[in-house]
């Protein structure tokens, strides 16, 4: 049995109050905006990103050799927590974790001082937009698959092939491109490039529409005769799966933060409801089954919250999160989906209905059980982790 560790205390530090309570803060101005006809439309809220960005908000996931905080794990999602509490925008919410988690970690690890200098300042400053290009049609959790080729010449690659269901894609600055440089070297033929999306050669689709996370643009990225520069290069050549490895580990940890802030808020809006609502001459908190899925609603927000608190301070102590990370995305990504089912049925008609805003959640969440790794291959990592 592993050992409980001792050192583990979740008790929120005064620095850690402050960030959470100005977190908020910043949080609740971008939820003013007309959250129900950007969902309607499929609009990035393009204004909202840079209020976060001009806030100082991502300087919070930076070293301070380029300008940042330099927050610990922990305090980071404790701060994303608290944005997925006040932004009532799941796809804003998802868009500001994809750009910490799977930009970030590995531009910050792999990354030359140049990239770090060129790059960095300008992804916190919100002016430029960052792509992650991993998935393709026939390659999701098995990266192995690709087909993108990135040919080295003289003059730099030549990359050919076509990501899909890329977040950002319709509207990146930046690519973080994931290709084959040696089709036959196996797991050490996956090289990674930042490439600027304006590149000749890159063809850039139109927003695909969605169940939910409207307000995220998604798209393909097909790449066509595109020369990028050797100086794209991330890493070395070769180390395009292990940086690939490393970062998934960041995101499947850490990606579904919001959600737990999105589930306190949820929470305290169906007990606001419950209490408000009356049916048969009494309040409808009264009925058991109300008030249990009330009670299911609680067990999982805290259990949701304390597993992401564990494995964010683990992170912090320098240990394996292999199994932590996929019980976290599993446990997040379907106690979400769970709780608003629950605050569908708690609210009846109103919860249906989306100018009330709670039927969203419910579409949004759906989503978490696919990116980042789907529920079925987090399973199939635990009980490999288990030795089974």
């Amino acid at each position: 049995m592993p050992p409980f560790d001792k050192n583990m205390h979740f008790t929120l530090t005064p620095e850690q109050e402050q960030i959470k309570s100005e977190t908020l803060a910043i949080a609740s101005k971008l939820s003013a905006k007309d959250r129900t006809s950007r969902d309607r439309e499929s609009r990035f809220d393009a204004d909202g990103w840079k209020m976060l960005a001009q806030a100082g908000f991502f300087d919070g996931f930076l070293p301070e050799d380029f300008g940042g905080k330099n927050w610990d794990t922990l305090t980071k999602v404790i701060a994303l927590e608290a944005f997925g509490y006040s932004c009532r925008d799941n796809g804003l919410a998802l868009a500001v974790s994809s750009l910490v988690w799977t930009i970030f970690p590995p531009l910050l690890t792999f990354g030359s001082d140049e990239q770090k200098k060129r790059y960095l300042p300008q992804l916190a400053s919100g002016n430029c937009i960052a792509a992650d290009g991993i998935t393709e049609e026939q390659s999701g959790s098995d990266a192995m698959a690709m087909q993108t080729l990135a040919t080295r010449r003289n003059d730099g690659y030549l990359v050919n092939g076509e990501k899909c269901y890329i977040g950002f894609a319709p509207i990146a600055d930046l690519i973080l491109l994931f290709a084959k440089t040696d089709p036959n070297a196996g797991s050490w033929g996956i090289s990674a490039f930042l490439v600027d999306a304006n590149t000749p050669g890159i063809h850039k689709s139109d927003n695909r529409e969605k169940m939910g996370l409207r307000t995220l643009p998604m798209g393909n990225i097909a790449f066509r005769d595109c020369l990028i520069p050797h100086s794209a290069l991330l890493g070395s050549e070769g180390l395009g799966l292990s940086l690939f490895n490393e970062s998934m580990e960041w995101e499947r940890s850490f990606i579904l933060a919001t959600q737990v802030g999105a589930m306190a808020r949820q929470l305290d809006s169906c007990i606001a409801f419950a209490k408000k609502r009356s049916q048969f001459g009494k309040s409808i908190s009264e009925f058991q089954s109300i008030s249990n899925r009330i009670a299911d609603m609680r067990v999982r927000l805290e259990t949701c919250r304390l597993l992401l608190y564990k494995t964010a301070s683990l992170k912090d102590q320098g240990e394996s999160i292999t199994l932590e990370s996929a019980m976290t995305k599993l446990t997040l990504s379907e106690s979400f989906v769970a709780s608003s089912m629950d605050a569908v049925r708690i609210h009846g008609a109103q919860g249906y209905l989306s100018e009330f805003e709670v039927e969203r959640n419910l579409r949004d969440a759906t989503g978490g059980l696919i990116y980042a790794g789907t529920s079925d291959i987090q399973r199939n990592l635990i009980a490999r982790l288990c030795g089974i």
